[in-house]
């Protein structure tokens, strides 16, 4: 049995990294901020299967903290308006005033209404609608 050397299965996992962080076919990231936990996993679900990796939180104080502590940040931002600790629109008001993560693009998801000046779908929306935002603006 041929086994491969340990230095080679190292320099082919860094080989992999470095792909995924370099060149624009990598995956495009998309963190999903929902406190409701079978919406979250559904809208996950539905994400990964599209060929997006993503990354999640139960609020915006966990999103907002998470944002601040990743190395790879997301290329778009789903959140929930109203959450418990910190609503969607707190959230976004904090991400504004943080010039790292400030240009990254925010949907937001709610069943009360539209957010002036921002992009959103109201609950309930069909799949369609969600993958045809995230594909406008992630590619």
């Amino acid at each position: 049995m041929l086994e491969i050397p340990i230095h080679q299965e190292l320099e082919n996992l860094y080989s992999e990294r470095f792909n995924l962080r370099h060149f624009p076919d990598r995956r495009k990231r998309i963190m999903v901020i929902d406190d409701d936990l079978d919406f979250r996993l559904s809208v996950c679900e539905l994400l990964v299967e599209q060929g997006y990796q993503v990354m999640t939180a139960k609020d915006g104080e966990t999103g907002l903290n998470n944002l601040l502590h990743q190395m790879e940040r997301p290329d778009l931002i789903v959140v929930d308006v109203m959450m418990p600790v910190k609503s969607g629109l707190e959230f976004r008001r904090e991400q504004l005033r943080i010039a790292e993560i400030a240009v990254i693009p925010v949907l937001f998801l709610t069943g009360h209404g539209p957010v002036l000046g921002e992009s959103c779908l109201l609950k309930p929306f069909e799949e369609r609608e969600l993958l045809d935002f995230v594909r406008g603006a992630v590619g």
